[in-house]
């Protein structure tokens, strides 16, 4: 089968996904990026530089952080989409795709709808329209979770034409066997200068506002637990002026970090805290499980709501009481229970089950 895939930028998650899926012999699949990278990502991000698929980049016409305008894609749509099985649209927040999508709408092409996860908002009716027009004229929609599906409803997606798949960024070889030992924390602690005899708790994000940190700081000031911050942002700053202010000593803050040194010192960790304002999906959620981290998050993130159970692997938090419960219980959390989750997870399964979907939907 013939696939054309089109995304933002090639984020390691998708690469290793894509790659995984260009494993099957009858799968010819064809990558359309509109970026080489998001303007706001370090280039250490895009660790996966290996691709195992035919890729077609645009290399101008990019827009603020993700936005990019050009006709690119809509040209190329309609001289080969014949060629293709399948045409699979992640998303609709650029021009460019919105271009290429009423091409394909005004000429009868059929699509599929793509999502990584949704939070409802309010439109504006002009808003509103475009995005029920883009969703009411796929052929299916993709989601990550039933969590995801309100999003797709609420543009008129019938549950009927929505498909699920599992979302990760984890490898089955990177989820841990087994639980770590203490003796095996240490010796990871020691390699990074992080305090040994002593409850860390792990956040690892961009510094921005929408990721709630400062929140975080404030109720961390009066725990004695750790809290290991990782990763950079414009709010980096203001962070480490709080610390001061508080002159709170419970609090390290690490720079960005590649995806095998972030995983390797996360392992030293106790569990794993996020409190962000909005997460379409959420990332950092599996990658914790995968490492054997408990995790508290707020509900207003998608796979928090989607991965964790509560008590069972980690807690949902909702305010600052319930956060403060949670850190309070954390310690009763089975770690087994918190790597079976992040085995039910893994890219290779994600893989495989989007190689079924596509195969069903080939046949009808």
């Amino acid at each position: 089968m013939k696939i054309l895939f089109v995304f933002n930028h090639p984020a390691p998650y998708k690469v290793a996904l894509f790659n995984e899926l260009a494993k099957h012999d009858d799968i010819d699949l064809t990558v359309f990026f509109e970026r080489m990278k998001n303007s706001d990502r370090k280039n250490a991000f895009y660790n996966e530089k290996t691709f195992q698929f035919k890729t077609i980049f645009l290399k101008k016409g990019y827009v603020g952080k993700e936005n990019s305008f050009s006709f690119k894609l809509k040209k190329y749509i309609k001289k080969h989409y014949k060629e293709f099985d399948l045409i699979i649209m992640n998303g609709y927040s650029t021009f460019t795709e919105l271009f290429a999508i009423r091409y394909m709408i005004k000429h009868n092409i059929p699509y599929v709808f793509y999502i990584n996860g949704g939070i409802v908002k309010k439109d504006n009716p002009i808003k509103y329209k475009i995005k029920t027009n883009v969703i009411k004229h796929a052929l299916k929609c993709f989601s990550p979770c039933i969590e995801a599906d309100e999003y797709l409803y609420h543009y008129g997606a019938k549950k009927e034409d929505i498909f699920h798949y599992p979302y990760s960024t984890v490898y089955d070889n990177e989820v841990l066997a087994k639980p770590l030992t203490r003796e095996e924390k240490d010796i990871i602690r020691d390699k990074y200068a992080l305090p040994k005899n002593v409850v860390i708790a792990s956040a690892f994000s961009q510094f921005i506002k929408r990721k709630n940190i400062l929140e975080m700081l404030e109720i961390f000031k009066d725990r004695k637990e750790y809290l290991l911050l990782i990763g950079d942002g414009p709010e980096k700053e203001e962070y480490i002026e709080y610390i001061k202010q508080e002159k709170m000593r419970n609090i390290i803050i690490v720079s960005f970090m590649s995806k095998k040194d972030l995983f390797e010192i996360i392992k030293s960790t106790d569990f794993h805290i996020t409190l962000s304002n909005e997460d379409i999906y959420g990332h950092t959620i599996n990658e914790a499980f995968a490492n054997g981290l408990p995790t508290i998050a707020s509900n207003n993130i998608i796979s928090a709501q989607h991965l964790i159970k509560n008590n069972i692997n980690g807690f949902i938090v909702k305010d600052k009481s319930s956060t403060i419960k949670a850190l309070d219980n954390i310690d009763k959390i089975n770690i087994n229970n918190v790597l079976n989750t992040a085995r039910e997870n893994t890219i290779e399964l994600s893989a495989s089950i989007h190689y079924e979907r596509f195969k069903g939907l080939l046949k009808k």
